[in-house]
Parts: structure tokens; sequence; C-alpha cells
């Protein structure tokens, strides 16, 4: 039987547009059809780049009954309006991570899927790389064993003076939100449950930025058997970005974790590296792995799957409460809370 072709639109043209859009050109099957955003100028200009057949408005967009499925590439805070219209409009959603700002705004999200019978999935891609199911394939006695305690960093400057969305309490700034999510996300990709306790500390106006939001934080989860996660985000520190899982074996190294493509595996005297590079398929145009989100996606919506398994709402709930109540430890309420 001949695979039904996905067409997709892209309500919104962020930034990242430009990063996924060389995976979506890697995956068979599908179409991006049109990209809409809050003018039409910014959306013809997106366009343009990559040779969409039309830019639209957002409302012309969810009018169209021969667009599947939408992914909304916007900052945070707009996340949840765009989702809840795309979904009332009988589209299939990916949203990117966070999905939402709070908990409470993903739960309704999921009401919403739930009451008009559509896909919705968090874009958090590190979860369907390769390397992630080779990760998770050790945690094995004969392997690195009973994992004990999880390291992860996520952190990097930005220049003095910068300006835009990171640096900005109304488009939900600061680390937690933009870098932290990954190492929730990470640890319970290893872990796979929610921490039983969690605490950490976070820095706020610390230089001459004066900045409004999370420069950076540490936090530490306590799991049900004693297992220990310990993790650091930010935007004002530069960090390696590599992740540690240590077991009662041996330990993993998983270099830009959010991206994982290789893992340093230490077993007693023992030490190997595992590589798997992302599949280019399109010369000149290199993917940095989100091709493996969408196919999935699209394998999904070709299933009739409302729910997604990997990345699922419970999952996408699970690190959004943990970040609510990281933040009220920290007294910290983006203004339009």
């Amino acid at each position: 039987m001949e695979k039904k072709e996905i067409r997709w639109g892209l309500l919104g043209a962020g930034q990242i547009l430009n990063r996924w859009m060389k995976g979506a050109m890697q995956v068979d099957g599908m179409t991006i059809a049109a990209v809409a955003s809050r003018t039409r100028e910014t959306a013809e200009a997106m366009r343009r780049k990559f040779n969409i057949p039309e830019a639209l408005t957002y409302e012309e967009m969810l009018a169209r009954e021969d667009i599947d499925a939408v992914y909304i590439p916007v900052p945070h805070p707009f996340h949840k309006e765009l989702a809840l219209r795309a979904m009332r409009a009988g589209k299939a959603v990916l949203v990117e991570k966070p999905a939402t700002v709070t908990a409470a705004d993903f739960q309704e999200l999921i009401s919403c899927a739930r009451e008009h019978q559509v896909f919705l999935m968090e874009a958090v891609w590190t979860r369907f790389f390769p390397m992630a199911e080779k990760i998770r394939s050790l945690i094995c006695e004969d392997g690195i064993g009973e994992v004990r305690a999880v390291h992860t960093a996520f952190s990097s400057r930005i220049p003095d003076g910068a300006a835009g969305r990171l640096v900005d309490p109304y488009r939900a700034g600061g680390g937690l939100l933009d870098t932290g999510v990954y190492n929730f996300h990470f640890t319970d990709m290893i872990l796979d449950k929610e921490p039983v306790a969690l605490t950490g500390l976070a820095s706020f106006d610390t230089d001459d930025m004066h900045l409004q939001v999370d420069e950076q934080a540490a936090y530490i989860a306590q799991y049900d058997r004693g297992e220990l996660a310990v993790m650091t985000s930010g935007i004002r520190t530069e960090m390696p970005q590599n992740a540690y899982i240590y077991g009662t074996r041996g330990y993993i190294e998983v270099p830009v974790f959010w991206k994982p493509t290789r893992m340093n595996v230490f077993i007693g005297p023992e030490t190997y590296t595992v590589e798997c590079p992302v599949e280019q398929k399109i010369p000149g145009i290199e993917d940095e792995g989100f091709q493996y989100e969408i196919e999935y996606v699209n394998r999904c919506l070709r299933e009739g799957r409302k729910e997604p398994e990997i990345m699922t709402w419970e999952k996408s709930l699970s690190v959004l409460r943990q970040c609510d109540q990281l933040r009220k430890q920290w007294g910290f309420r983006y203004p339009f809370e």
C-alpha cells in the first residue's frame, strides 16, 4: 500500500525553522505546504528562503482543510494559544519545547486534544535520536549496571548586552525553560520516572545586564531508589554540554547530550566509543537530527495515533511540573502569569 503523504503547515516563522527545515528536507512522504506568521511579510521571507509554496496568515492556515499537521516554532508563551487554535481546527500539532510555560497550560492542551481527537506532541527531539536507544541498551547487568546518578549541564554564555527572547521575562526567557528542560527530559529518558524530591538555586541580576530571568541555576533531584540527578542550566555561563550516567558497573559520557550522536563507555578496564551520526540524504543540507522526531510524527499520523508513545503527554507534564516547582522555590513568576 502506498504511504500516505503528510501535508504540513508551519504555524510560525521563528528562527528555529532555519534548523528544523533541514531535518524536514531529509524526510520522505511529507510536504511543507505553507508557512504562516503574524505578518504575511515574515511568512513570505521564510517561504522564499525554503521554497515553500505559500505564505499565509494564521487564520488562512487554520482554515485550510488540506493541511494535516502543523509545527509551532514561536516563543514559549505563544505556544498554548496557537496549539489550541490548531487542534480546534482539526490539525495534528507538533509544538516546540517547552510545549507550554506551566503544567496547567499543558493540561489544557491535553484536554483539547482529547476533545477534538487530534494528535499532540511536544517537540523534544533528543528522545528520538537513534543514540538514545543505544544508551538505554547499556543500562543492564551486561552494561553499566543499575543507574545510581545522572549529571547533566546545558548552559552557554550569551554576549554582554544581548537582547531578544532569552533575556526577556515577557517571553519566558532565562535558562530553565530554554536549556534546563533538556536536563529533565534526558534524565527521564534514563530513569523513566518522576523524582520524589527536587531542590535548586538560581541566580538573578548578578551582572551589568541586570537580567530579570534565571541567568544560571543548579538543581538536584532524588528518585525512589535513591538515585540522584545533578543538573545545571543557564544563559550567562559557558559549560561543557555533556551528560554522565553513573551505574553500579561503569558509566557513560554523552557529549552534547541534547543532540546525542556519540557516547563514551567506561566499564571496569574497558573503554570504547559508540558513534551514530545523523544520516544526510541531501548534499549540502546538513540536518542536526530533527528528521527523527518528524519521521516519528508522520508515522503516528499514518497509524492514527492521537498520543505518542515515546514523548507521552505525561512526560511533558512531569517536566513542566518540575520547572513549576523550581520556579516556586525561587519565587520567580513571569509577568504574564
